[in-house]
């Protein structure tokens, strides 16, 4: 499988892209970050994770080290600066201490006492903002991870799919007659299924699966590495498991529509609309049941048609 880090970067990177680039993926952990500064010795494959990073964010790379470390954005231009001021300052003072002076320590002295560019700097540890991350990624009621959340990994595994050729499908799931429930049976009623759900969906969705709560009463998976076969087989597993019994003896169930990179698909949102079209037709069609699109430009004999599992 391609390293994640073999993908540009997004060409304009808001805050959340930046999160995501370095936090999420993991690569750039302040432990290697203070490798990288001298702290402790690099391994041979940290040496070419480092040169392969350099080498595919440019310039962007010198505000990713301080965004390791300050968790706040540098432009690339003042990044650049600041770094290579930084290693200096954190050599002038292990010289006159006698002792090293690790590179985050060096940072927030620089930047707190010698520029004042960070007035009311605070000390947290990595683990901590790391589950900050987490949690800012995560939806309060199901656990799964939020809108914001999905949008960066399909737009990532598209990516993938259209450089590399690695397939990626997606699993749409939306609750059938949802405002009955909590119409019903009341609103905690309906987050008691939700909570419920997720937590089936979880549960059946393998490992490398990305499960999220896509809006109200619809959630997605992502499935890398997945053709349409395997994705409808998963998708009629969720169909039968994600069943849930109301008070009145009735049974709530689930609407799926289906979708793999094909020939047609070009970006994130040509997957996602796809896999929309066909939970909007399962919908019109009759509930409860999986619907798998078709690759539109395949013909019938090379998996060119719609199939809806019941």
């Amino acid at each position: 499988m391609t390293d994640p880090h073999d993908l540009p970067p997004p060409a304009d990177e808001a805050d959340a892209d930046r999160r995501w680039w370095i936090l999420g993926l993991g690569a750039l952990s302040l432990d290697l970050v203070s490798a990288l500064a001298g702290d402790r010795p690099l391994s041979a494959a940290e040496k070419v994770l480092l040169d392969d990073l350099e080498r595919s964010r440019g310039r962007s790379f010198y505000s990713d080290l301080l965004y390791a470390i300050t968790h706040q954005y540098f432009s690339p231009d003042e990044a650049e600066d600041y770094w290579r001021k930084i290693l200096h300052h954190k050599f002038e003072l292990s010289g006159i201490l006698g002792r090293n002076v690790r590179i985050v320590v060096a940072a927030l002295d620089y930047l707190s006492n010698i520029t004042a560019y960070m007035d009311s700097a605070t000390l947290v540890d990595e683990e901590h903002i790391d589950g900050i991350v987490e949690l800012s990624l995560r939806d309060g009621l199901t656990g799964l991870f939020n809108h914001t959340y999905f949008y960066q990994q399909i737009d990532f595994e598209v990516r993938r799919y259209v450089r590399y050729g690695a397939p990626v499908s997606l699993i749409l799931v939306d609750i059938d007659d949802f405002k009955a429930v909590n119409d019903t049976f009341g609103h905690r009623q309906g987050d008691r299924i939700l909570a419920a759900m997720g937590r089936t969906l979880v549960r059946v969705s393998r490992e490398a699966d990305v499960c999220c709560r896509y809006g109200g009463e619809e959630f997605a998976v992502i499935l890398p590495m997945t053709g349409a076969t395997e994705a409808g087989a998963i998708a009629v597993r969720l169909n039968r498991e994600l069943a849930e019994r109301l008070p009145d003896g009735r049974t709530v169930t689930v609407s799926i529509g289906v979708a793999s990179c094909g020939k047609q698909t070009g970006t994130s949102r040509d997957l996602v609309e796809r896999a929309d079209a066909a939970l909007y037709r399962v919908k019109r069609s009759g509930k409860n049941r999986v619907l798998v699109a078709a690759d539109t430009e395949a013909g019938p004999e090379a998996g060119g048609q719609d199939r809806i599992i019941t």
